[in-house]
Formats: C-alpha cells, structure tokens, sequence
C-alpha cells in the first residue's frame, strides 16, 4: 500500500490478523486536514487486503455543537452528557448523517468498500432512556436533570454488521440509536464502540483521540502513560489525572476489557499510521489498556 511501509518481520504478525475483527472509534474533527484522514485510509485499506475486518464508529460533537450555534439553540450538557430533545436530537442526526457520508465517501477513494450505517438500522444497538442525572443547581442544591432522548446500550444485535463485513464491506456506524419502541436516541460513540467491541468478539479496540494518549499531565506530551492496566483506572479517575472527555473514554476501554477484548488502544489521530503502529508494536502512538 502506497505511503505505508511494513518492515518485512512484521508480515507474519500482520497475517495472524487475518479473519479478525477491530473496532476503531474517532470524532468527527479527529481526523481532519494534515493529510490525517489519507493516512487513516490507508491504514484501513491495508487491513482489508490481508483479511482485517474493521469496523468503525464515529462521533462528531464539536461540530454537533458548532450546529446549534448557528441555529441559535443552547448546547446544554450535564455530567458531560447531551442534553438532548427533539429539536436537539434533529440537528445531531444530521450533522452525524452529514460525517458519515464525508467518512465513507473518504474510504471509498481509497478503494475501500464503505457502508455508512446508523447503529438503529437493523436494530443493532438497543438502549433504555437514560434516568434522569443527578447534578447541583446554580445554586449547588443537589437536582436531577431529565436529558431526554438519550440511550444507555442494553443489547447489541451484530447480525447486520457481521453480514456486512462477511460481504467484504467496512461498516461506518454512527451512534443514533434505537430504544425499545422504535424511537430514535442518542448515544455516546465511544460507548457504542465498546459494546460493538464486545458483540462482535473483536481482538481489539482503538479510540481514536487528537492527543497523545493519556498524560499524567494536562497537554504534556512527554508524560504519556504507555501502558495502563484496569485495576489502575479508578486510582487515575479519582486522582485527577484522567478527567473531562477523557473518562468515557477510559470507561469504554474498561468495558470492552471485561467484555474479552484483548487489547483497547488510546491513540493520536494527528500521528501517521497510529492504528498500524500499535497494532504491530512499531512505536508508541498513544496508550495501551489491558487486563
């Protein structure tokens, strides 16, 4: 594959591969300008012509919130979660729709067969409406906040997707999801990730971030923890180092690790090749969640 060089030992790793499935999550803006998104291309075609079977799953929350701005409508979030209604949920289906077909219409340049999926489509991902949260006020009196159309996953379906990747095609899905009356809600994409990760038995997860990984501190990339393991995840949650948007994140590779993934990855779009480079232990391109 043209821009991608494989040293030669590395062949027989690539071919143990072959026939297994990989989840790869990234937001909307992860992969954008700097030749990111070509780069990811290639990654994702060299893993289909050796037998990979990837699977994506995308966000798109900057540009979700940019939305609302230009339509006048306030981003509320509570415990970092949308808050999302009926108008809310619109606007996110299509900005979401809109990523996708940019995302497939990417891969297929690359000579890659792309499908585009919402996770409702075929009753893939199931949710409950999640209960309302608990937070503090304006005043820090302690309430609970009713977020509307959002889903918690209670059950996976990988029939359509395992069809799918079973006729040579690579799923794009995005997290608008399905409850069980048939309405559509939001979902957190890295939480979706996870559960696919654990539906359709993949060897590994990988969580595409635009930072190197996980910091002991803030920005710093020089403090980059390679390696984390799960009993260290609560210690880095409560201490602080690990925080915001980061936490879901954490939580995913936490769930999909229980769930049997071998291995979750927390890696740097902005790094060329960041998937192959973890996958065949080429470099470090972020940090690495295991057992």
């Amino acid at each position: 594959m043209a821009g991608v060089e494989i040293p030669k030992e590395m062949i027989p790793r690539l071919a143990k591969l072959r026939g297994k499935k990989i989840v790869i999550k990234f937001g909307g803006s992860t992969l954008n300008g700097n030749g990111d998104m070509a780069s990811f291309c290639e990654d994702i075609a060299l893993l289909v012509s050796i037998g990979v079977r990837p699977v994506i799953v995308h966000g798109g929350g900057p540009e979700i919130n940019e939305e609302m701005k230009k339509l006048g409508k306030e981003v509320k979030k509570v415990a970092g979660l949308r808050v999302t209604d009926d108008e809310t949920l619109a606007i996110v289906r299509n900005v979401l729709a809109r990523i996708n077909e940019e995302i497939v219409n990417a891969l297929r340049n690359a000579g890659i067969k792309a499908i585009g999926i919402e996770g409702a489509e075929g009753r893939t991902v199931i949710c409950t409406r999640m209960p309302p949260v608990k937070t503090r006020d304006e005043n820090g009196h302690e309430c609970f906040v009713d977020l509307g159309n959002v889903g918690e996953v209670s059950k996976v379906d990988p029939t359509l997707i395992n069809l799918l990747c079973a006729s040579g095609f690579v799923p794009v899905v995005y997290p608008i999801c399905v409850d069980e009356n048939g309405n559509r809600v939001n979902v957190n994409a890295d939480t979706v990730a996870a559960y696919l990760a654990k539906a359709l038995r993949s060897e590994d997860i990988f969580l595409i971030t635009d930072v190197p990984g996980l910091m002991k501190e803030n920005g710093n990339g020089a403090t980059v923890i390679p390696q984390v393991s799960l009993r260290e995840i609560d210690t880095l949650i409560a201490s602080g180092v690990v925080r915001d948007g980061m936490v879901p994140k954490l939580e995913a590779c936490r769930l999909a690790i229980l769930s049997g993934v071998k291995t979750a990855h927390m890696v740097c779009g902005k790094i060329p090749h960041s998937i192959l480079n973890e996958l065949l232990g080429m470099g470090n391109s972020g940090t690495r969640i295991t057992h």
